[in-house]
């Protein structure tokens, strides 16, 4: 047992100023948190820093000090905050040269060599194959290929209180039983879509804990007085026999629960002639209220184009509406996320918008399709990258800039289509008699019901106006760098 060895992880902010920070520090990172619940399993003195929740922890002399006690200091950088992991990793290794610092993540395993130069060592890959050698001491330097984790069953429950201030996280909720706990049960994906790089880090076959497993962790979570779930999973229907086994054994433990998945799921053939009723009922029943969905584009050439999977004989949009339809009918309440690329234009905005509302989804949101390390559109964007100067610029890889010149919109008209057609769907503070009733259907009290879609109305309202302002300042320095 190694008891005296301290390890610290940190999940470092992305620029202040971000238009998404808000709903994004609700959703804390898994990954340092299991590898911290792992250590913490065998003996070793551990925490987590989020600075989306408890804020830039070298402003704080106590935690600042803290972490430069530790043995191990761990970074978890995702592309939009890789400069911000930099800038910790280099001012901790000046303060503290006896720590190991570490960096890991998505943008770490596609950016090996670049994260190398402001940490001793690199994990590229999955973690916790070879997190107790580098907390033991046993690796201190270089690039570590991971193995993946072939068996997810031998992960601990995560206990999300090792996260510091995790607890007042969860009381910004008017109540725990609101607080989405998030968790993750698979990973991997069996679709290649050429803007994401999710099967590029864990591959194309999906690796999932057994229903057991996921059942035990969901139990104590229960325990602890969560009620709603947010599954973290890419997508949580790609298997249905399992989906269709864990619902059937969450239906008696009555939680609620989010999460991600293809618009299509129920379809079991490509020609859409057999549905899965079954499963659709399935899901309400065991408790599923809302999923993330993964629209992206209603047109079809952009789909191919983009390698979506998308099938049928009828246009992409016919299907889709006919998709949510199947969803409303079912219960769930519908979060569509869209991508705008260098091929659309305002008039393509304004179909999702019209689409959206016509179809009365719950949510809506169009991202800028953006060329991240690990997809094949890094490299084929390269030469028209506008934002290049790295890695201080991979600040803006966050899918709400235009980071390329090669778009039929310019830089400005694109963020003001992005923004405009936020605007628009969320004139009313993104709420409808949808959205009402699927709080109405919670576990809480109508007291609280009350104050929850209160706040979400004033997150909304303040996110569209953070955003704004963000974007005249983004515009204005990239005209700046196109004169200078």
């Amino acid at each position: 047992m190694h008891k005296q060895r301290t390890i610290r992880f940190i999940e470092p902010q992305g620029r202040p100023s971000r238009p998404l920070n808000a709903y994004i520090r609700r959703f804390p990172l898994l990954g340092p948190l299991l590898l911290a619940s792992i250590l913490q399993r065998r003996g070793y003195d551990v925490s987590v820093y989020n600075e989306n929740i408890s804020g830039p922890v070298d402003e704080n002399p106590e935690a600042y000090a803290e972490i430069c006690s530790a043995d191990v200091v761990g970074i978890s950088i995702m592309t939009p905050t890789a400069f911000r992991g930099y800038t910790l990793a280099d001012r901790i290794r000046k303060d503290a040269p006896g720590a190991t610092i570490v960096l890991g993540g998505v943008h770490a395993t596609f950016m090996a060599e670049e994260a190398l130069a402001h940490g001793d060592v690199v994990v590229r890959g999955e973690g916790e194959t070879v997190i107790e050698d580098i907390a033991s001491g046993k690796i201190t330097s270089g690039i570590v290929d991971a193995a993946p984790l072939l068996d997810l069953d031998e992960l601990p429950t995560v206990d999300h209180f090792l996260m510091r201030d995790f607890d007042k996280l969860v009381a910004e909720r008017p109540s725990r039983q609101i607080y989405e706990l998030p968790l993750v049960t698979s990973r991997g994906c069996p679709y290649a879509c050429r803007y994401c790089s999710v099967t590029r880090m864990f591959g194309h076959k999906v690796r999932r804990q057994s229903v057991d497993k996921v059942c035990r962790d969901i139990g104590r979570y229960v325990d602890r007085g969560f009620r709603s779930l947010f599954f973290y999973d890419d997508n949580f229907t790609s298997d249905r026999v399992w989906t269709r086994t864990l619902l059937e054994r969450l239906r008696p433990m009555r939680v609620r629960f989010n999460a991600q998945s293809r618009v299509d799921f129920h379809w079991i053939d490509r020609a859409r002639h057999q549905r899965d009723d079954e499963l659709l009922r399935a899901m309400r029943r065991g408790g599923c209220y809302a999923l993330m969905l993964g629209y992206e584009t209603l047109d079809d050439a952009t789909a191919k184009h983009w390698h979506k999977g998308y099938h049928g004989s009828r246009s992409l949009q016919a299907r889709l509406e006919e998709d949510t339809k199947l969803l409303h009918d079912n219960g769930i309440w519908t979060y569509a996320m869209f991508v705008l690329g260098p091929q659309h234009t305002p008039r393509t905005a304004d179909r999702i918008v019209n689409f959206a509302q016509r179809c009365k989804v719950g949510s809506m949101q169009i991202s800028i399709l953006t060329p991240l390390p690990g997809t094949p559109l890094l490299e084929e964007m390269r030469p028209t990258l506008i934002l290049n100067d790295f890695p201080a610029d991979w600040d803006y890889y966050d899918c709400t800039h235009c980071v390329y010149d090669h778009s039929r919109m310019d830089v400005e008209l694109f963020q003001r289509t992005v923004l405009n057609a936020h605007r628009r769907f969320y004139r009313w503070g993104g709420w409808n008699a949808r959205s009402l009733r699927r709080v109405a259907a919670g576990p809480s009290s109508a007291r609280d019901k009350l104050l929850d879609v209160w706040g979400r109305i004033k997150l909304n309202v303040n996110m569209l106006g953070r955003w704004r302002r963000e974007m005249d300042e983004f515009v204005e320095m990239v005209h700046a760098r196109n004169n200078a």
